[in-house]
């Protein structure tokens, strides 16, 4: 057997154990600190015995997030059709900075995009693009809205500009607008928070009073998150992306892991006002289940990112420049990261998708009823399969007090999160392969807990 065949036997192995074991453990990583300090890189290695130790050691050491009772962010185990197409992906390793090189694999990539252009209501034309994740697409979306509030900037830079460009997204949205202000010379200051109402989710009018008052900022860039990772709350979308129109303002709804619902019709109509957006971040590695790192960028206007990203070299053989990645993305060089999901989507189908999704809204919905019927409070409100409880009048430290006993425990992994200045308990339906015995062996073990714990 080749060392090929080894590693792809080994994969299917370990997909089909991952239920199996602690959810996070501490205790194999001594044994595979001395393992690696052994490795000599001088001589060379079997590479079968190799594959089975690092599928050993990677499995030990660490939280296994591909777990059904891994209950933290949204990091799923991936579908074994999309490791399949990664494999292929790596293997053939088609370049997509231009059309012409990679043409299969750039249209595979297209028509993926066009699928979700259509669910969330565009023409299938609109401009889109598989990134690194998450993080890229939005700073694709930040330097669309720059390129469309100050036509100067791409050619001259903000030290041009008479304005103090802004970002404006929801105090509980994904923090890493900060980095993304940073890196496109904005500074962290540019990105103003706006209090979400009620502690959760952001909607038009507060927006619009915070930017009234916002003295010596412009917006540049409007941000409506769709599931924020705290709580899974939906900011007000249509309203939203309806101010940034008043204002000239690009529009961009972070949907990175609840943009998966546009798959299930029923729950797609959570995320209404999406489609009047300019543009939406949707990551494939998070609820579509494909191995990191998979986002995607959906936009409505290529002229924006054309305005944002393209240069002219006469070492690119660029055949159809319009199709061109390097031409609207932050990327060059780039692998065929939309394989993977393309697969999915093939194997699955989207009904298939649909019944994964649907499956963890009713874990979700199962999870709120178990922990009210055994006296937990449950404090977010929102549709999604993101459920944060605590206990009645407990403090910070019994609430840490009582996470720590559940990881510590390897039966459950879950995380603490501040809502509306009280801290809560965060469990979040991740696996598709969660069912209702892991949901009792959360209770179990926060109820184990509750008994046993004790703040530090």
């Amino acid at each position: 057997m080749s060392a090929l065949a080894t590693a792809a036997s080994l994969a299917e192995r370990f997909i089909a154990r991952r239920g199996e074991g602690r959810v996070a453990s501490a205790d194999a990583l001594p044994g595979f600190e001395r393992w690696l300090a052994d490795i000599d890189f001088r001589e060379p290695r079997n590479p079968d015995a190799l594959a089975e130790a690092l599928f050993d050691w990677l499995g030990r050491c660490g939280v296994r997030n591909d777990h059904p009772r891994y209950f933290g962010l949204f990091n799923p185990p991936p579908l074994a059709e999309a490791v399949a197409g990664d494999l292929i992906a790596a293997t053939v390793n088609p370049q997509l900075a231009v059309d012409s090189h990679a043409p299969a694999a750039a249209r595979i990539e297209r028509r993926v995009i066009a699928e979700f252009a259509n669910r969330i209501g565009w023409r299938s034309d609109c401009i889109g693009m598989f990134t690194s994740g998450g993080s890229e697409a939005n700073h694709t979306a930040l330097q669309a809205a720059l390129a469309h509030r100050y036509p100067d900037w791409a050619q001259s830079g903000v030290r041009a500009l008479d304005r103090r460009p802004a970002i404006y997204a929801s105090a509980q949205s994904h923090l890493a607008w900060i980095k993304l202000a940073r890196m496109a010379g904005l500074g962290a200051e540019a990105v103003r928070l706006v209090p979400a109402r009620d502690g959760l989710a952001m909607c038009a009018e507060d927006l619009a009073g915070f930017i009234a008052r916002d003295e010596g900022y412009d917006p540049a860039l409007i941000v409506a998150t769709a599931g924020t990772t705290a709580h899974g709350a939906i900011d007000d979308l249509g309203g939203i992306a309806d101010l940034a129109r008043e204002l000239g303002v690009h529009c961009h709804v972070d949907a990175a892991w609840a943009g998966a619902v546009l798959l299930e019709p029923d729950a797609a109509r959570w995320l209404h006002g999406i489609e009047r957006a300019d543009s939406v971040t949707i990551d494939a590695h998070k609820w579509l289940a494909v191995p990191m790192g998979a986002g995607m960028y959906l936009g409505r206007d290529r002229d924006r990112l054309q305005r944002a990203f393209a240069v002219g070299t006469d070492y690119m053989p660029s055949a159809a420049a319009a199709q061109d990645p390097y031409l609207h993305s932050i990327q060059w060089s780039r692998r065929a990261i939309g394989l993977k999901l393309f697969t999915a989507l093939a194997v699955r189908g989207t009904g298939g998708y649909a019944a994964l999704i649907r499956h963890q809204i009713r874990m979700g919905d199962a999870l709120r009823v178990r922990l009210r019927e055994n006296g937990w409070e449950v404090l977010n409100r929102t549709p999604l399969p993101l459920v944060c409880f605590a206990p009645s009048n407990a403090d910070d430290a019994a609430v840490r007090a009582l996470e720590r006993h559940v990881v510590d425990s390897g039966a459950a992994w879950i995380s603490t999160v501040r809502l509306r200045g009280k801290l809560a308990l965060r469990a979040c339906i991740t696996s598709h392969e969660t069912c209702e015995a892991d949901l009792d062996a959360l209770i179990d073990a926060i109820a184990a807990a509750r008994k046993g714990a004790t703040p530090a």
